[in-house]
């Protein structure tokens, strides 16, 4: 059968906390792939007078909080309903009690190290002026040549904030021969990286488990997903069938868009 509906979605460290209505209805919680441990698998190379073992380590880097105890559309609740407020969003503090950032002190004032009534920062020479190893009359500081924004030594700087790891090392005690003993790491670098993971969707019918890949930036969020019959409860045990959501996102931690695809009942 042919289905669509809308997500809203409250996003975490671990994975997604959120709502689907339409032709499919229920709360879900979703799980990414190597974001509550990271995922280690070890292989060995097998090479000419000796072996490599190899640890490849794939660990999320983000900066999003963990999920909340009660997930946030519990008992009707909708936490879109504070961000069209300009309230916090979930995890950042509950709609008008937010509070300072860390390390502000609550009632104002100056932040740490800051002289009450104004002045310079530590280091900083009053009156004005550059700060320690930045030449008068402005110019790069020592050792830089005028790189251009969002570069350092030759490399970007500030580009990723919420991404998967990946890792590979070499494992020196486990290597042989001529490679005994051998150390390396490197970072993998794969342009079509998507992650992968799955949600839960409680429906009043039962338990919906669909398996997913995605992949998205500070403005969006597509992904592929397919349903996991084995693995799912009720009406939908043994049920197959593959469906697409695409999402716009709403820093730091918000999602709403479609979804849609099929979805094949067993025994039909």
């Amino acid at each position: 059968m042919e289905i669509k509906g809308e997500i809203k979605t409250i996003a975490a460290r671990e994975g997604s906390s959120g709502i689907l209505t339409g032709d499919i209805e229920g709360l879900y919680q979703g799980y990414r792939f190597g974001s509550t441990t990271p995922d280690e698998r070890e292989f060995t190379l097998m090479l000419p007078n000796g072996t490599i073992a190899l640890r490849v380590r794939q660990g999320i880097v983000t900066p999003l909080p963990s999920r909340p105890a009660e997930h946030p559309f519990a008992d009707g609740k909708d936490p879109f309903e504070a961000l069209a407020a300009g309230g916090p969003p979930p995890g950042f503090g509950p709609p008008g009690h937010g509070g300072p950032p860390p390390g502000v002190p609550a009632g104002g004032g100056p932040p740490p190290g800051v002289a009450a009534g104004g002045g310079p920062p530590p280091g900083v020479a009053a009156g004005g002026g550059p700060p320690p190893g930045v030449a008068a009359g402005g110019g790069p500081p020592p050792g830089v040549g005028g790189e251009a924004p969002g570069m350092e030594g030759g490399q970007e700087i500030f580009r990723r904030v919420h991404y998967m790891e990946v890792m590979a090392e070499a494992i020196p005690e486990k290597c042989t021969g001529i490679f005994e003993g051998a150390t390396a790491e490197v970072e993998i670098m794969a342009p079509a990286y998507r992650m992968a993971g799955y949600m839960l969707v409680d429906t009043d019918d039962g338990q919906l488990r669909l398996d997913f890949l995605e992949k998205g930036s500070r403005e969006k969020l597509d992904a592929d997903l397919w349903v996991n019959g084995e693995e799912s409860t009720g009406k939908w045990k043994g049920a197959s069938g593959e469906l697409k959501f695409s999402l716009d996102v709403t820093p730091p931690v918000f999602g709403q868009g479609p979804y849609w695809g099929t979805i094949t009942l067993a025994g039909e």
